[in-house]
């Protein structure tokens, strides 16, 4: 008797989202030997005049973690968004009477964090995909078929905006595509999700501050920078605050960020005019009534924290991205964590054997895939919740914290510290992704965060919180030492007398 094995075949993934994540996605997925296609709902980017300004859109902030998982997928690649950023090695820091202060990201390396406009960044990784990707533009996900492992889509108009219902004339399902994994890179109100969610019990939760985003532009003054370029300005006023990140037209993107209500309160011209010219008046000195222009007309943003557990679906589904873990800019880390996801997913690919072809039947379950997938989610979570954290507390930071002398003292201490016990980062060309497992020495909680990829956001924060209680019992036992010492020359004094 012959028993007849499936013919092997190539495994084909599904990519839901064309942004930086799923782009990044789709590369490393088709290098890897898979036969890729990509699903995103907006138009094709690729040969258009980019615009420096996305009303809608914070400036991306791009650093270590992100450019080494570029670099895991096609050091050539992070080399040419590196090329399209602007290095910010500091803070500015614009003070309300005035004088300005900066203040170095590593004032021991010299690392920078970069700044790149979102349609650069975008553009770039599109053009980056290989004819081998079939890449379809404005079509939305609608539908899919778990069992089958089949996905349908809508084909909409080009030009449509998102949530629109006008298509192109197709019926609803004329995208039909099977697949053996989807990946949902599809952003903060992903469909991927959404269909995953009917599918599974998923544990999901959203929320959002009190504080919303308008942005502003600054544009050069005759064909030169307003001002010094290579930072990240901040204007820093306690309950709200101004930022700049500078763009390659000699351009800069400023963003408020501010109460809900705060904003709302400024219901006039004058209104806002007055508001820009105490709070932030260096800038509106610069800018001038387009300021205000700005302001009054465009949109105020929401600023989200999403939460999804588990972020895999049997061997069939896994989410990267703001489709995972949306979180609050203040980090300048969603990016980052976004684009370390693709990195991290590898890792988990290669460590357990999960090649480019497979001898299952299309629908069939591959039980090595599926722990896989589980392992990644399970082992990742714990990193994702540490940086949503982070991100919420860093806003405290940059625009409260900044302005008070013992976050000074503070950093100063961490950067002592960093000098006398450093602490070696890991190479990542092993199949761990984060090397360094637990930390050694003393790292400031931004460079590990910004600047060690190796180091997992979990381990970041952990470490953190031993470093804040050394520092905090030194600084009880130093004061403590000072009362003992001042009663100890009181008393001495006294029986002197």
């Amino acid at each position: 008797m012959t028993i007849e094995l499936n013919p092997e075949r190539t495994r084909r993934a599904l990519v839901v989202g064309g942004g930086p994540v799923g782009a990044l996605t789709a590369l490393s997925l088709e290098k890897r030997g898979w036969d890729v296609e990509l699903w995103e709902a907006r138009d094709d980017p690729r040969g258009r005049t980019i615009a420096m300004t996305n009303l809608r859109s914070i400036n991306m902030n791009i650093s270590s973690r992100g450019l080494a998982a570029l670099a895991s997928v096609d050091p050539a690649l992070a080399d040419l968004l590196l090329s399209e950023s602007i290095p910010m090695p500091s803070r500015l820091i614009h003070h309300l009477d005035g004088h300005r202060e900066a203040q170095l990201y590593d004032p021991l390396r010299g690392q920078c964090s970069n700044s790149i406009s979102r349609s650069v960044l975008n553009q770039r990784l599109v053009e980056a995909l290989p004819k081998s990707i079939q890449c379809r533009f404005n079509t939305k996900l609608v539908r899919v078929d778990w069992a089958n492992n089949v996905a349908y889509g809508r084909e909409t108009r080009p030009g449509a905006a998102l949530g629109t219902e006008q298509t192109s004339g197709l019926a609803e399902g004329s995208v039909e595509v099977p697949f053996d994994l989807i990946l949902g890179a599809d952003g903060s109100w992903s469909a991927v999700r959404g269909q995953m969610m009917r599918a599974s019990r998923v544990d999901f939760a959203q929320s959002f501050i009190a504080h919303a985003y308008v942005e502003l532009h600054m544009p050069p003054i005759n064909d030169d920078w307003a001002m010094p370029p290579n930072h990240l300005h901040i204007w820093p006023r306690r309950r709200f605050m101004l930022i700049a990140l500078p763009n390659k037209d000699k351009s800069f993107t400023l963003t408020l960020f501010a109460p809900f209500e705060e904003i709302a309160a400024l219901e006039t011209r004058a209104d806002a005019e007055a508001f820009f010219s105490t709070e932030f008046s260096d800038a509106y000195k610069i800018v001038g009534s387009r300021m205000v222009d700005d302001f009054m007309s465009n949109p105020r943003g929401n600023l989200v924290t999403i939460s999804c557990k588990p972020g895999t679906y049997r061997d069939r589904c896994a989410l990267l991205g703001d489709a995972w873990h949306s979180m609050v800019p203040f980090y300048g880390q969603g990016l980052n964590c976004g684009l370390e996801d693709v990195r991290v997913l590898g890792s988990y690919l290669d460590r357990f054997g999960v090649g480019p072809t497979t001898t299952n039947k299309q629908g069939e379950t591959d039980p090595n895939l599926e722990a896989c997938l589980a392992t990644y989610a399970s082992e990742r979570s714990a990193d994702l919740d540490a940086i949503c954290q982070l991100a919420m507390d860093n806003y405290t930071e940059m625009r409260s914290s900044v302005l008070n002398p013992l976050y000074h003292l503070r950093r100063a201490v961490d950067y002592t510290l960093t000098r006398l016990i450093p602490s070696r980062p890991a190479a990542l060309d092993g199949p761990d992704p984060f090397p360094t497992k637990t930390v050694r020495g003393w790292t400031a909680l931004y460079d590990m965060v910004t600047f060690r990829p190796d180091i997992g956001y979990a381990e970041a924060r952990r470490r953190e919180a031993w470093q804040k209680h050394v520092v905090h019992s030194a600084a009880y036992a130093g004061l403590a030492a000072v009362v003992g010492a001042g009663l100890f020359a009181a008393r001495h004094f006294q029986s002197r007398r």
